[in-house]
C-alpha cells in the first residue's frame, strides 16, 4: 500500500515539473534539452510500474485512482516520447552545428554557440544558448549572416558578442523578439 502512495506522490510531482517545464518556455526564452525529457519520462515510466505492480492489491476506489493515473502516464509518455523522436529527425536533417563553449571569468556562465544554416528555406547565422538549471538553455543570441562569433568578457556577468554588450545578470538578449503580455 505504501508504494500506491508513493505512485501518485511521483505522479504529482512530475505533473508538476512538466507544468513548471511549459511555464518557463511559455514565458521566456528558456528551451529544455533532451535530459529534461528522459527524466520526465522516467518518472511516468516508475509510476506506471509500481500501480501496475500493487494493482491487484488495491481495494475498488484506489483501483480507479491507479487506472486515470496510469492512463493519464501513458498519455504524457507517449506524447513526450512523440516530441523527443520528432525533435531528433527534425534537428538531425540539418541546420545546426556546435562552433565552441565559452564560460565566464568565475564559470558560472556558460555559452554553447551554434552557427546554424536553413538552407534554400531560410537563412543562416549564428545563435548563443545559455545553460541553465535543470537542464534548461536560454537562447540568448541571433544574429543573421552572421558567420562567426567574436566573445569578450568583460566581468562575470557582462559578455560581448560580436560587438553587441549583454548583461546576463539581467537576462539580456540580442536578436530575439519576445512578445509583451497583455497587448
Amino acid at each position: 500500500m505504501r508504494n500506491f502512495y508513493s505512485a501518485v506522490a511521483i505522479f504529482c510531482s512530475s505533473i508538476a515539473f512538466l507544468f513548471f517545464c511549459f511555464y518557463l518556455i511559455m514565458n521566456t526564452l528558456w528551451t529544455y534539452s533532451n535530459m529534461t525529457l528522459i527524466v520526465l519520462n522516467i518518472c511516468f515510466v516508475i509510476v506506471i510500474y509500481i500501480l501496475i505492480k500493487e494493482f491487484k492489491q488495491l481495494n475498488l476506489s484506489k483501483k480507479i485512482i491507479a487506472i486515470f493515473i496510469n492512463t493519464i502516464s501513458f498519455i504524457f509518455t507517449g506524447l513526450i516520447l512523440v516530441y523527443f523522436a520528432l525533435k531528433i529527425l527534425i534537428f538531425s536533417v540539418g541546420g545546426a552545428e556546435h562552433l565552441f563553449t565559452s564560460n565566464s571569468p568565475n564559470r558560472n556562465y556558460t555559452l554553447d554557440f551554434y552557427a546554424f544554416d536553413a538552407g534554400a528555406m531560410g537563412t543562416f547565422g549564428i545563435r548563443a544558448e545559455l545553460d541553465g538549471p535543470l537542464g534548461f538553455k536560454k537562447q540568448i543570441y541571433y544574429e543573421r549572416h552572421g558567420e562567426e562569433a567574436n566573445v569578450q568578457w568583460l566581468t562575470d556577468d557582462i559578455v560581448i558578442i560580436n560587438g553587441h554588450e549583454l548583461n546576463l545578470k539581467n537576462g539580456d538578449t540580442y536578436g530575439y523578439q519576445v512578445p509583451e503580455r497583455g497587448r
